[in-house]
């Protein structure tokens, strides 16, 4: 029995090669939900065909990692059930999100499972929830946050790329 009680789960599992999944792939790692940001060949030119690596996220804590994986490795790769579900409130100082599930039971989600979108979200708003076997995977944010969050990612990163053109410029001048 986990987070979300006894519900039905339809959930699955099943095991690829490693050079074989996409991002936003979820997968098991060490026990931990996890989801591809990009696969690459290990090594360049000859040395290419030493394996993989695989940049991933880790879900419960938003942490980039990176990993290599050898040529025949196989992940578990996850086909987790999707829920939307309710804000009921917002716990800043403790962290946490307090959801309504199917049967209207609270459910605590962790407010590092949404990174940026976290204050963002309001109580009322309706979230994703992908579920496997009870337990939480990962919390979706409305598409309107999601949304936001990535206009204000590349008006960020517009404005970085611009600054160092105008450094690299001044630098030419001198």
């Amino acid at each position: 029995r986990g987070a979300l009680g006894a519900r039905r789960d339809f959930s699955s599992v099943k095991f690829m090669q490693v050079c074989e999944v996409k991002p936003g792939t979820i997968f098991m790692l060490s026990e931990m939900f996890c989801e591809v940001r990009g696969v690459s060949a290990a090594g360049h030119g000859r040395s290419a065909t030493g394996g993989w690596v695989l940049r991933f996220r880790e879900l419960q804590t938003r942490k980039a990692r990176e990993h290599k994986f050898s040529d025949r490795a196989e992940l578990a790769v996850l086909t987790p059930d999707r829920t939307e579900a309710p804000v009921l409130n917002k716990d800043e100082e403790g962290g946490f999100l307090v959801l309504a599930d199917a049967d209207y039971n609270e459910l605590e989600v962790p407010l590092s499972q949404l990174g940026d979108a976290a204050a963002m979200i309001e109580p009322g708003s309706t979230v994703g929830l992908l579920t496997h076997k009870g337990h939480v995977v990962k919390v979706v944010p409305p598409p309107a946050v999601a949304e936001a969050l990535q206009a204000e990612h590349k008006r960020a990163r517009r404005q970085q790329l611009q600054a160092r053109q105008v450094t690299r410029t001044e630098q030419k001048a001198r």
